[in-house]
């Protein structure tokens, strides 16, 4: 099957959000990092779909993950049996199903709670439904003169320094830099794709944003801010600007890609940035999560143990 078959079958299935982590881009993404990426697609009088990654497990053994997957109109009973039939060879299966399977349910891997803000409606009514909070901060980096645009690979190190900064001040992990500048490099063209955007402040860059456009859908995926100016509201500018182009060209929605689940407290490691992207309106929208499917008794319940000492370390 060719790129363009693959990726207009999972717009066809895609979630409320993440659908582009399916599309064939960010399998090609995932072989350039060094994983092997499998496609199944099966299509009789249902449909089934799973781009599954590779990944290593010590002493020569791996296992498989198909994120925000598998698609398709098969139920979940059938699904599974697709995966054990085709992927026979993996110590477990990784899933992030539409359904609620029934299998081992596991700490979250990519966000089951999202925030998608609705493209369709005007500009006005973008606004209005924003907290006022927002809106203002908004209207500072306005006045203030910050400037967002799309941005190269040569600003790459610019957005490095960033996302250094973001990681220190926040406590928050980040992908080896590696990681990245692949992504924005493999998914630079195609159905999938991936760019840096900035906002700026006498011609310093002050935010920046990855960003994945896929079916009609732009997702913002990773984000980094600097120590500096941060009076001026950079981030407010550059999500604002980066909703409307959206709009402009036609797409459906705007996904802020992860928040915590409603009750969480103020220990959840998202609450902050939860306060921050619901400021923009929008919806939340909920999957089942992240499940596991063991295929080698013995070597996943190996895996569990080992995963179970490190948490209590």
């Amino acid at each position: 099957m060719d790129r363009s078959t693959w990726n207009s079958h999972i717009a066809q299935f895609q979630p409320a959000f993440g659908g582009f982590l399916q599309s064939w881009e960010w399998g090609s993404f995932q072989r350039s990092v060094g994983r092997p990426v499998e496609r199944l697609f099966f299509h009789e009088e249902k449909t089934f779909l799973a781009q599954a990654i590779k990944m290593d497990l010590p002493f020569g053994q791996h296992y498989w993950v198909v994120p925000k997957g598998p698609l398709g109109d098969m139920s979940s009973a059938e699904m599974i049996n697709r995966l054990r039939e085709n992927l026979p060879d993996g110590v477990f299966f990784r899933i992030e199903p539409q359904q609620h399977p029934r299998t081992v349910k596991v700490s979250d891997v990519h966000p089951a709670t999202s925030l998608v803000v609705d493209l369709e409606q005007s500009e006005e009514d973008l606004l209005a439904s924003m907290k006022s909070k927002t809106r203002y901060n908004i209207r500072v980096a306005e006045r203030k003169g910050v400037e967002c645009r799309h941005v190269d690979i040569d600003h790459f190190d610019d957005f490095v320094r960033l996302l250094d900064q973001t990681s220190h001040r926040d406590q928050i992990r980040s992908h080896q830099k590696t990681y990245y500048k692949s992504m924005l490099e493999v998914m630079q063209h195609g159905e999938a794709r991936a760019f840096l955007a900035m906002a700026f402040y006498e011609d310093r860059p002050l935010a920046a944003n990855i960003i994945v456009d896929f079916a009609g859908q732009r997702t913002y995926l990773h984000g980094a801010t600097s120590n500096l100016h941060r009076n001026v509201m950079p981030q407010y500018a550059l999500h604002w600007f980066l909703m409307q182009e959206a709009k402009q060209k036609g797409m459906k929605s705007f996904d802020f890609y992860g928040i915590a689940p409603d009750g969480a407290d103020e220990q959840h490691p998202w609450f902050g940035i939860t306060r921050y992207k619901k400021g923009f309106g929008g919806m939340i929208v909920e999957d089942p999560g992240t499940f596991e499917l063991q295929s080698s008794f013995i070597w996943y319940g190996a895996y569990r143990l080992a995963k179970k000492i490190r948490h209590l370390k």
